[in-house]
């Protein structure tokens, strides 16, 4: 269940980072325990699930998650996306989607191979897509060694990558924005 007009606690409003965004657009950012959604031009949503909410749910902290546990991880995203939704059907509308927060940077740094996000960096879904399937196909002691990837965000990426992805699937978007920095919540 969704929590509507709420900030995240451990991270500032998205006044900040939607000043930058077009009216319409949607900054999603990926915390711990939730993901947190504020449509520019009005509305903030907070899904009650986040990457380490779906690492000890979904995913069962599994060195390498079984398909099931993949589709359950991208299910319980797009659950509480489609709450929004009937809420609020104009999110279905966003005409782009930026993600923030030191998880989302973390699945471009995995997919550049580089260590230091460039500013202005867009993830094409096919790109998120060939990282979610790397990463989720190698135990944790081979995906460590991804360039890029923080050894803090090993048990984490595969969880993010279900974020993003399950957000930009049931959108039905191209590509996203990451913005770099934020603090983790």
């Amino acid at each position: 269940m969704m929590v509507p007009d709420m900030a995240e606690p451990g991270h500032s409003s998205s006044a900040s980072t939607a000043a930058a965004a077009a009216p319409g657009s949607l900054i999603a950012h990926i915390g711990d325990h939730s993901i947190h959604l504020a449509m520019v031009g009005g509305g903030e949503w907070t899904l009650p699930i986040g990457v380490v909410s779906l690492v000890d749910g979904p995913l069962e902290r599994a060195d390498r998650p079984r398909p099931e546990q993949l589709t359950n991880a991208l299910g319980a995203v797009t659950d509480h996306l489609d709450d929004v939704l009937i809420e609020s059907p104009i999110v279905g509308a966003a005409s782009s989607v930026a993600f923030t927060g030191p998880h989302a940077s973390m699945v471009a740094r995995v997919e550049l191979g580089i260590d230091d996000l460039p500013a202005g960096y867009t993830l094409e879904r096919a790109d998120a897509d060939e990282v979610f399937r790397t990463v989720v196909a190698e135990p944790r002691a081979e995906r460590v060694h991804n360039p890029g990837l923080d050894p803090d965000h090993v048990d984490t990426v595969v969880a993010a990558c279900c974020a993003i992805l399950a957000v930009l699937r049931r959108l039905d978007l191209q590509r996203a924005d990451i913005q770099a920095g934020g603090r983790e919540t």
